[in-house]
Order: C-alpha cells, then structure tokens, then sequence
C-alpha cells in the first residue's frame, strides 16, 4: 500500500511539473509579440533560440508564416487582450481574497457565471494575441494550452469537489464550466463517458479533435486572407544613366542540364554558381559579358577564334582558395542560414573563375557537356581571381592568372561542383530560368513593400523614407544595375529589422532590405507581383541601411548575396503573409 501511495505522489509530480512546463513554453509563445519589443529580442531570437532556423528548412518554414494578418482587425486584438488581462486579474483577485479572508467557496462576481473566469480571460488574451500578431506556431500553441487549461479545470474540480463537497456539486449543477452557456452539452458528455474509454484513448482522441480543428481554422484563415489580400506599396524610378554600349551587342541565353543552371553566349557559358556570389542575379551574364575583353585571359580564350568547335565552361568557387585543397566553392563566406548568409568579406563582386576547355562529341552541345560525362573531354584549365566591380574599362581580372599542366584533376574539380548543385537541389533550391542583361537599360522600376515591418504600414512616411533613401543610393543603384533589374525585370523590395531595430524602433534605427527579383509575365501589370501566375523570381541580395547617416549621405552599406540557402518563393510567402489588406500607393 505504502509503495503504490509512493507511485501514485511521484506520478503526480511528475504531472504537475509537465503541466508547468507546458504552461511555461506555451504562455513564452504566446506572448511574442511582448518579447519582439524588448531589447534583448534579438540576442534572445538569434544567439539563443535560433527561431529563424525553422526558416531553413521546408518542412518547418510555415511555422514561421503568420496565419492571421498582422493586427487582424484592426486594434481589436490588443483590446481583447487588455480585456483579458482585465479579467484575469479581477478573478485572481476574488479567490486570493477569498483565501486571505477564509471565506471558503466563491460563487459571487465572474464566479457567478463561469467556475472558470481566469481560463475564460486566458482564452480572450490568446486570441487577442493572435488577431495582432498570429504566426502558424502561435495558434498551434494556442490550442495545446486551450486543450491543456481544459484538463486542469477539470483537476481543480476534482479538488474542489473533495474540499467543499455537496456545496459545490450544487454550484457545478447552476453555472458554466468554462463559456457562458455550456450546460447545453452536458448531454454529450454524459455520452461520451457512457463509452467507458481508457483514459490514454479518451486524452489522445480530444488532443487529436484539438488540433484538427487548429489545422482547420488555420487552413481556412490563410484562404480567405490571400483570396481577399491587398498588398500595400510603393513605387519609384531607379535612374542608371546611359545603357553600357558592349552590352547590346552579345545575345545570352540561359538553360540547365544536369542540374546545373547556367547562362550561355555563343561557345561560352558560366554557370550559376555554386558559390553564392555566382548565383547572383546578373553575375554570370556579368562575366560572359566581360571575358572576352579580359587581356589576362586573351592567350587562354584563342581557341573561341579559331577554326575547332572546343567550348568554354566556367564554374565560380570562392576569391580565396579554399583552406583544404580539392574543396572549391565549399567554404562559405559567413552566417549559417536563417535569414541568409553574411557578407563576403571579399565583397560581393569577386569570385575564382575556374575556366574549362571543352571538346565536345560530335552533336553534342553546351547542355550535353553539363549533363552527360561521356559528351565531354576537358582539354585545359585556368584559374583567375576575378573582381566585376572594376571599371568597364579595366580588366575584370586581378591577380594572378594560373594554367595548371596536364596532371591538373579537372573532371575530379567538375564532380565537385556537380555535388554541391546537387546539394542545393536536394534542399529545395530553384534557380531562375531568366537571362538578366545588366547595363542594357536606362532605368529600373522599384516597388517597396510596406512589410513585414508593421511600422511600414502604420507610418507612410518611414515607408516612404526608406525608398527615397535607396532611390538616392549610389551604391544600391550600381547593384541594381549590375544585378540587370529594368524594363520587365522589376526590383521588389522588403523592409527588414535591422541590428538594432529593438533598441532604435522608434528613433533612426537600422534598417536591413531584403531585395528580390522579379520578371514580370508577358503582359502583366505591376500588381500581378504579387500572384504567383504573374511573375518569376530571378534572384536575390541584401543590403544594410543606417539610418543615423544624414541625407543626403549614402545609408546603404554591406550588401550580401543571397545563395543557395535561402529559397526565394519561400522568403516572399513568409513577407507577404502577415498582409491582409490594405491600398496599393503609387509613388
């Protein structure tokens, strides 16, 4: 007897210390919006919990998405939660009052109506959290604790009913349990324990019936927001100046084969990677452009002018060479994911070109060469330190050029980059089927979209802030140029936080804008951006913004490209998700 008393209180602790746990990380969930103003937010999300590494991965990615818009509503959800708040304080109220005057059971004020007036003050409160800031693991933390809260109500029931016995029977029988008017499914209840289920069925079968309906409500939220969304923005004109005359005159295509994307002009073609420099949108087109005005590399590029049909492969790797031999392109240039790697501390125009002369089989053409082994025979290397941000005039090489010999492992160097690409593909990485044309054209359209920072969409004039500042940028201009945004390649810009965002918000904070581009469809207007049938992403970068640098200064900083660990699709769903509504400004 006394050893299964012993069980049954070690049970028992442990249950009450799951329940607390439970309640702990469910009520830190809950409460995210509170954390997201604090200082320490961005130590706590980043160094600490590393939330934005859900965005890595597919799988994980809409746990991050918002469900419901950001203030649903309007203010309507941070009136419930003061609501809520109100509530729960006047309950709390009554029984530690209660407690302290001894008066046993309480029956009068919210007690009057519902046994549980705190669960109901908790419920409001989540549900005023989710209508202003609902993100898909918000509501599924909602519902755990709901399901939770639900099952300790009827733990303290079973408390009360030993401490104050018939009493409180008769105060059961007259009020709610939770919602005002509940006792009309009693009847149900009184069924369902007819069923005499184990008690593991009768919890498993309520927790799965829980998040059902999550998963239901959820699904039904997003449709109504997306059939019914408005995305509000803005627009500029991004002046370039005068078109690069060379540009015009090379015709470049773009394609993939063998899982590898690539930009070809004639008996030419740079692959789109794999490291994420090259991978950038314009770069590849960028270095076709420039390599046969290259007098480093004229006496390695000849054969393109004689009379055999040999072919001209290049694949990027790092500007520095990789601290372990026969791994280019693995090192990576900071940062680990999340929201996307760090600067190149070499900056984002220099790359190593690995340079391969190519015999094809009879027939075959570039694709073939990327695609099957046995249609190709590499004849040459070279490999030079490129950096695309020297003058058009200069020579795009810098450094040392090196013609490895004959014992040179290209096919082994060539396998692998083919297994990076093939590590990209496996984690969901597309890459745009476009060829860009940097500096062909005059000008470039630039939409600023007032998300998924919230003060964007409450103040216009920040918003508006923000564009003037990087329409003013001579170095975003220059990488807009570079990156081929013009004519029905538009750039669309997202506002993020910055590094000290949390510390600054309402003062001249810092500022970092997630920059994509996007093709607009043949005969698409500027707001079928926003619908998937109406445009294709081409690419991505970053750039820093301080807003502490006075205008006319320049406020743009480092920029950082985006690579093969961010996919872009992914990146635009999570921007546009807390949007619900809202007027489309023209600037």
């Amino acid at each position: 007897m006394t050893t299964n008393a012993t069980a049954e209180n070690e049970g028992g602790r442990w249950r009450r210390a799951g329940q607390v746990l439970l309640k702990v990380v469910g009520f830190f969930v809950i409460l995210e919006p509170i954390w997201m103003l604090l200082p320490f937010a961005g130590f706590l999300y980043g160094s600490v919990l590393r939330i934005e590494t859900l965005a890595r991965y597919p799988a994980t990615a809409w746990l991050t998405h918002f469900v419901c818009p950001v203030l649903s509503f309007g203010w309507t959800g941070p009136i419930l939660v003061v609501v809520g708040s109100v509530i729960f304080l006047v309950g709390a109220s009554q029984i530690y009052w209660a407690k302290f005057r001894r008066s046993g059971l309480v029956t009068r004020g919210l007690y009057r109506f519902v046994r549980h007036p705190q669960y109901v003050a908790l419920t409001l409160f989540g549900v005023g959290i989710l209508l202003t800031w609902g993100r898909a693991i918000m509501f599924i933390a909602f519902f755990a604790m709901m399901f939770l809260y639900y099952y300790l109500a009827r733990s303290e029931e079973r408390n009360c009913l030993r401490l104050f016995g018939e009493a409180y029977e008769r105060y059961r029988q007259r009020t709610s349990f939770i919602l005002p008017g509940d006792r009309l499914l009693r009847p149900l209840g009184t069924r369902v324990a007819r069923l005499a289920l184990p008690a593991p069925v009768r919890v498993a079968g309520a927790f799965a019936l829980t998040m059902a309906m999550c998963f239901g409500l959820m699904w039904v939220i997003v449709a109504l927001k997306e059939s019914a969304r408005t995305v509000p923005y803005l627009t500029a004109t991004v002046s370039f100046g005068s078109p690069v005359e060379a540009a015009p005159q090379v015709a470049l295509t773009a394609g993939e084969a063998g899982g590898i994307p690539f930009v070809q002009s004639g008996r030419m073609a740079v692959a789109r990677g794999p490291w994420p420099n090259a991978a950038a949108p314009g770069f590849a087109e960028r270095v076709l452009l420039r390599l046969p005005r290259s007098l480093a590399l004229t006496s390695f590029l000849t054969f393109l002018s004689g009379p055999d049909e040999d072919v001209l492969i290049v694949f990027c790797a790092p500007y520095e060479r990789p601290e372990q031999p026969g791994t280019p392109g693995m090192r990576a240039g900071g940062g680990t994911g999340g929201r996307g790697p760090a600067p190149d501390p070499h900056g984002p125009d220099r790359v190593r070109l690995m340079l391969l002369r190519c015999g094809l089989a009879p027939g075959a053409g570039i694709a073939d060469a990327f695609a099957d082994k046995s249609k190709r025979q590499v004849h040459r290397a070279c490999i030079a330190p490129v950096n695309l941000a020297r003058a058009e005039a200069e020579d795009m090489v810098e450094g040392k050029v090196i013609t490895p010999g004959p014992g040179f492992p290209a096919e082994e160097r060539w396998d692998l980059f083919v297994r990076q690409f093939q590590g990209q593909r496996a984690a969901g990485v597309t890459r745009s089927s476009t060829a860009l044309a940097p500096g062909r054209s005059d000008n470039a359209r630039l939409v600023l979209v007032r998300a998924p920072i919230l003060r964007t969409r409450l103040d216009e004039a920040f918003a508006r802030e923000i564009l003037d500042r990087l329409v003013e940028s001579a170095s975003f201009r220059d990488r807009l140029r570079a990156a081929g945004a013009g004519g029905e390649m538009v750039a669309v810009a997202f506002p993020r936080p910055g590094e000290d965002w949390y510390r600054e918000h309402h003062r001249r904070p810092q500022i970092s804008v997630f920059v994509m581009l996007a093709r607009l469809r043949d005969g698409a207007a500027l707001d079928d951006l926003f619908h998937p049938g109406g445009r294709e992403l081409a690419g991505a970068f970053t750039v820093e913004m301080d807003f502490k640098v006075e205008r006319p200064a320049d406020s743009a900083g480092a920029v950082a490209m985006i690579g093969p660990r961010r996919d872009l699709e992914e990146r635009w769903r999570f921007f546009l998700s807390g949007v619900g509504g809202g007027v489309a400004h023209h600037h």
